[in-house]
C-alpha cells in the first residue's frame, strides 16, 4: 500500500505539471495520519490513515490522494481572495483529483461513476421521503453554506459542485470532432501561472474563462457560481426522412427548476450503429425550443442529449408528441 500511495503522490504531481505549470515546492512530502481526513501545506500532505489500508475499486481513494497533491497548485501555489473564493481552491482540487483518476487509471467507467455520485448527492440534497429541508445556498457563499440546519453543503457545494463547474467549462471548450482538450487545458495553465503566489478572486477567474471562451461568461457564473438552480431537462426528437435520401432530425427540449432565461450549450451525440457517431453542440435557453440537427446521410440509431455528462442537471427522454 506504501508503494500505491506513493505512485499516485508521484504520478498526479507528474500530470498537474503537465496541465498546470510547475509546481511551486521542490520536494513534496507526504505522511500518515490518525485521523480519516487530509490536509495540504507547502511541500507537505498529510493523508488519512485508510487510505493506506486499500485502495477501494470505485477510484475514492486516487481522487482523495490527487486532492491533496493538488492543493500544491490550488490553495497553496494560487490562493483564493476570500471565503467568497475559496471553490477554487477545495472545488479545484476535488475537479484535479478526479481528472487524475481518469487519466491514471484509463478508465472513463469509474471518472462518470465518481461525477454522477457527487451529481445525485447535490440533486438529492436534504430531498426526504416526506418533504423538503432548507435548500442549499450558493457556491459563492463558501463556508456560509454550512449552518446547523444545513449540514455537509460546505463539501457538497464548495467540493462537490465546484468541481462540477470546472467540468462544464472543460466539456464546453472541447473540441468535439477531434475531442482535443487544448482550450481548456491552456486555460488552466494561464489561469496557475499568472495567479501563482496571488489570492485571485471568481471574477479574476471569470475573466480568464471568458477570454479562452471568447465570450462574456458572466451568464454561466451568474447561473452555477451566484446562484442555486440545477436544470431539468425533458428531451425528445423525430427522425424524418428527406426527398434526397437524408434524414432531418427535429429535436424538443423543455426546461424546468430553472428562471426562463437560463441557458447552457449541450453537446448532443448521434449514434448510427457500431462505432459510427457524430458530436454536436447546441444552444438551449427557454422554457421550450426545437431545433433541427445538420441533415444526416443515414438514419440514427439514438439521440444521446447531454452527451458526456456535459451539464449538471437531470435529464428525462420523453415521446414524441
Amino acid at each position: 500500500m506504501e508503494k500505491q500511495v506513493g505512485q499516485d503522490i508521484s504520478s498526479s504531481i507528474i500530470f498537474f505539471q503537465k496541465v498546470y505549470g510547475k509546481c511551486l515546492a521542490d520536494h513534496l512530502y507526504a505522511t500518515e495520519i490518525p485521523q480519516l481526513h487530509g490536509e495540504a501545506f507547502s511541500g507537505l500532505i498529510h493523508l488519512a490513515w485508510s487510505t493506506f489500508q486499500r485502495t477501494a475499486k470505485n477510484g475514492e481513494d486516487e481522487v482523495f490522494r490527487a486532492h491533496e497533491v493538488a492543493h500544491q497548485w490550488w490553495g497553496i501555489g494560487v490562493g483564493f481572495a476570500s471565503y467568497h473564493d475559496q471553490w477554487l481552491s477545495e472545488g479545484f482540487a476535488d475537479y484535479s483529483g478526479l481528472w487524475y483518476l481518469q487519466m491514471a487509471s484509463n478508465d472513463n467507467a469509474k471518472f462518470f461513476d465518481r461525477l454522477d455520485a457527487w451529481k445525485e448527492d447535490i440533486l438529492k440534497n436534504r430531498h426526504y421521503l416526506l418533504g423538503n429541508g432548507q435548500e442549499a445556498g450558493p457556491i459563492w457563499l463558501g463556508y456560509r453554506t454550512q449552518s446547523s440546519e444545513t449540514g455537509g453543503d460546505y463539501n457538497l457545494i464548495i467540493y462537490k459542485k465546484g468541481a462540477w463547474i470546472l467540468h462544464m467549462l472543460r466539456n464546453m471548450m472541447i473540441d468535439l470532432k477531434s475531442m482535443k482538450e487544448d482550450r481548456f487545458i491552456d486555460m488552466m495553465h494561464e489561469f496557475y501561472t499568472s495567479n501563482l503566489g496571488k489570492t485571485p478572486s471568481t471574477r479574476d477567474f471569470q475573466n480568464v474563462v471568458s477570454k479562452y471562451c471568447g465570450e462574456d461568461m458572466g451568464w454561466f457564473f451568474d447561473q452555477w457560481v451566484y446562484s442555486t438552480k440545477v436544470p431539468e431537462y425533458k428531451f425528445s426528437y423525430h427522425t424524418s426522412a428527406t426527398p434526397q435520401g437524408k434524414f432531418k432530425v427535429t429535436c424538443r427540449v423543455q426546461q424546468d427548476k430553472v428562471p426562463e432565461q437560463f441557458k447552457m450549450y449541450v453537446p448532443i451525440l448521434i449514434k448510427f450503429g457500431g462505432d459510427r457517431y457524430a458530436r454536436v453542440r447546441v444552444p438551449v435557453t427557454g422554457r421550450k425550443c426545437e431545433f433541427d440537427l445538420p441533415l444526416l446521410p443515414i438514419e440514427p440509431e439514438k439521440i444521446v442529449f447531454n452527451d458526456l455528462d456535459s451539464i449538471l442537471c437531470e435529464v428525462e427522454e420523453v415521446d414524441w408528441e
